[in-house]
């Protein structure tokens, strides 16, 4: 018999990751990158571009392999996309 157990709202902290509030903090920044990629309507080319990065790290990120990135770059990213430039503070999503 299984047992269901309710989520703390953190699938990274329910699997026990270390560095849970982090990762659900990139995982925030990468879905809000997607959905600013397809609001301007721009290509995935033309926004690893923006971003100074190869199109495929910008791939890597958008299927959730951003481990390795820090949550600043990942709040820059959102920054460069969104058109805010360097003054914005690049808050959470």
């Amino acid at each position: 018999m299984s047992v269901i157990e309710e989520s703390t709202g953190n699938v990274y902290q329910d699997l026990g990751l270390e560095h849970a509030g982090e990762m659900l903090l990139k995982s925030e920044y990468a879905t809000k990158l997607i959905s600013l990629i397809e609001s301007t309507d721009i290509s995935e080319s033309e926004a690893a571009q923006r971003l100074g990065i190869p199109l495929e790290n910008l791939q890597q990120i958008l299927r959730g392999k951003f481990r390795e990135v820090p949550v600043t770059t990942m709040a820059e990213y959102n920054i460069k996309i969104s058109g805010l430039g360097s003054g914005a503070t690049g808050s959470p999503p």
